[in-house]
């Protein structure tokens, strides 16, 4: 993760720590629109802010603002409700927008943070039940979208630890010109991703190229063959085999066309009008 830093002002943190980094602190910049840049600039020209946090994190990018090895204030209070505190956390402050009036942190972010702080979990050692809300340390509601929806927390957390190999498969209902197919699809990050062996579903040829190693895709330009056909079709088919001498082979090609039996019946029908 390519990471820029911009120092804090030097009185807006504490230079070295007086603990080991043991949790990671989440929060939310109670702003509307806001930008990792422009959050570490603020922070890096104004002095005495009393406030300063390690990184921050928008839909696009990550900056940091107070070295790990250095203490930020982030999470101080008069009464805490956990060990977490400043000397022993790296802070993190998630960008946030304003939407029918409520504070919201989008799925970008959200995504964005879930990659850094799985990133620091590792480097430091620091299991899930040490990466905390702001809110949990002081009851601050700090990031108030998650206090006010704590299953956004959860569905958050469950994400820090969630391995690839854990991706859930589903079996679910796409439409590719303007046509319905079952495949294969893996929803991550609120996204869905279709298998590639689901694609020849959807009239995609999926090949290997042995010439750069690589898979080749070509885009749908037919659908997948249905025997059975109507009594209008096996007439047009009948027809095109008589006047124009198709074998089975060529038939059973037009109808794997994306146009289709009417794509047969229109040939038939302007033979028969011929």
């Amino acid at each position: 993760m390519n990471i820029p830093f911009v120092q804090a002002h030097s009185s807006n943190y504490q230079k070295g720590r007086s603990a080991t980094i043991q949790w990671i602190v989440v929060h939310y910049t109670a702003n509307d629109g806001d930008t990792d840049a422009g959050n570490a600039s603020y922070f890096s020209r104004t002095p005495n802010l009393s406030a300063s946090a390690h990184y921050f994190v928008d839909e696009d990018s990550v900056t940091q603002s107070v070295r790990d090895t250095d203490t930020a204030w982030h999470c101080g209070a008069s009464t805490y409700y956990n060990g977490c505190r400043n000397a022993n956390s790296i802070g993190i402050e998630m960008c946030s927008d304003i939407f029918g009036g409520k504070y919201i942190i989008t799925e970008q972010t959200v995504a964005r943070t879930v990659d850094l702080v799985r990133m620091l979990m590792q480097k430091y050692g620091i299991p899930v039940s040490r990466v905390c809300r702001h809110y949990d340390v002081t009851h601050k509601e700090c990031p108030e979208p998650w206090v006010r929806n704590p299953q956004l927390w959860e569905d958050f957390k469950k994400r820090l630890t969630k391995k690839e190999d854990e991706e859930v498969v589903e079996k679910k209902t796409v439409l590719v010109d303007g046509k319905e197919y079952t495949c294969e699809v893996i929803e991550k990050d609120g996204q869905n991703f279709v298998k590639m062996r689901s694609l020849p579903q959807a009239g995609y040829t999926v090949v290997f190229d042995a010439a750069r190693q690589l898979p080749a895709m070509t885009a749908p330009q037919c659908r997948p063959f249905v025997p059975e056909a109507d009594e209008n079709v096996q007439n047009a088919i009948k027809t095109l085999q008589q006047v124009c001498g198709l074998e089975d082979q060529t038939i059973e090609y037009l109808r794997k066309y994306k146009y289709g039996d009417d794509l047969v019946k229109k040939l038939a029908k302007g033979i028969a009008a011929s």
